[in-house]
């Protein structure tokens, strides 16, 4: 079993190894490290089976030690290794997404076979059950962009194409009546102007269905697109910033951003009132990160959680799950709104 192990005192990793040898766990392989940025460093590129997490390190304290350890999204069971005076502390960190915790000076051999058994068992039932909500999730969004290119494929296919022939009888007729009055002339270039009108929405609304992005010209120009639309559309300044070298992401990726950067666009046209949004997507080794950022008028999440009209929000972060990724949103009245996203880009 490879174990990790986050503790700055050697008495206390030497007494944890002492007692994985006396429950029969002698031939596990233990890191011992001391603080948190070198465990950051580590899961760079290593993983573990289980992890044991002092919360007193030198650079990070309680419930910031585990958040550090959480932002490298390990997928191993961890239980956190408390004093006395941390148990409140444990139990909130509990409820975030540790397995177990021992208090350290009291737990016993026996308790430490215990919560590994426990903790690797309830984290294997939590990572089966968040698989099958996963799937759910994934095949409810697949459903959803079929039927999606269903409907565009329609309306470009069947009502756009019937549009544009209408027009072009249109303007055939208007071309051989020469000899028709004021009146007439008018009446038939004010119905053009409309016919030309439902062409180009229906055109619009079908282009917004399925997006250049996945007709795979490149998402660069896609997001281009987009933030020329809002733009134009919305009166929003947009400041886009793209610095992704690589094309190792999917077509499935590609698509899960646009939607997201939709949502959040759509989320700001309707309630934000801003004037301004800088929009910045970065590569970091293999990390994408994603800031959307506007000046509108904010909104407190709390409120909005508990009126339970946070669709829009809870559809944001159920996409970027589907990515393995992270979303940060932070807001405040009268500050705007911002959304720190990050992902791996395979």
């Amino acid at each position: 079993m490879e174990i990790l192990l986050i503790e700055d005192n050697e008495n206390d990793v030497f007494l944890f190894n002492e007692y994985l040898r006396l429950i029969g766990l002698s031939d596990s392989n233990v890191t011992a490290l001391s603080t948190s940025s070198e465990v950051r460093e580590l899961l760079r590129n290593e993983t573990f089976d289980l992890a044991f997490l002092d919360l007193t390190l030198p650079d990070t304290t309680g419930i910031q030690s585990f958040e550090s350890l959480m932002s490298c999204s390990p997928k191993f069971p961890i239980i956190v290794l408390t004093g006395l005076e941390d148990q409140e502390t444990a139990k909130e960190i509990i409820k975030s997404g540790a397995q177990d915790y021992l208090v350290k000076g009291v737990y016993q051999p026996k308790d430490l076979m215990k919560s590994i058994e426990y903790s690797i068992e309830r984290h294997q039932w939590y990572m089966d059950r968040y698989k099958m909500e996963r799937n759910y999730v994934n095949a409810i969004i697949k459903g959803a962009e079929t039927e999606r290119i269903r409907i565009a494929r329609d309306l470009h296919d069947g009502v756009v194409q019937t549009l544009t022939i209408s027009l072009l009888t249109l303007d055939l007729l208007i071309k051989k009546s020469q000899d028709i009055n004021e009146e007439y002339s008018a009446l038939m270039d004010k119905t053009r102007k409309h016919l030309k009108n439902s062409v180009d929405e229906v055109r619009n609304i079908a282009h917004s269905l399925v997006p250049n992005a996945f007709q795979n010209i490149g998402m660069k120009l896609a997001l281009n697109e987009l933030m020329e639309d809002i733009r134009s559309l919305a009166s929003i300044k947009v400041d886009f910033e793209y610095q992704i070298d690589s094309d190792q992401i999917s077509d499935d990726k590609y698509m899960t951003i646009y939607r997201v950067m939709q949502e959040v666009f759509n989320n700001m046209i309707k309630h934000a009132q801003a004037t301004h949004c800088l929009v910045s997507m970065t590569q970091q080794e293999n990390i994408v990160n994603i800031l959307i950022k506007d000046n509108g008028c904010g909104f407190d999440l709390d409120t909005i959680k508990k009126t339970k009209s946070s669709f829009g929000i809870d559809n944001i972060d159920s996409r970027i799950k589907l990515l393995n990724g992270t979303c940060n949103l932070k807001s405040k009245k009268g500050e705007g709104t911002s959304y720190e996203i990050s992902f791996p880009m395979c």
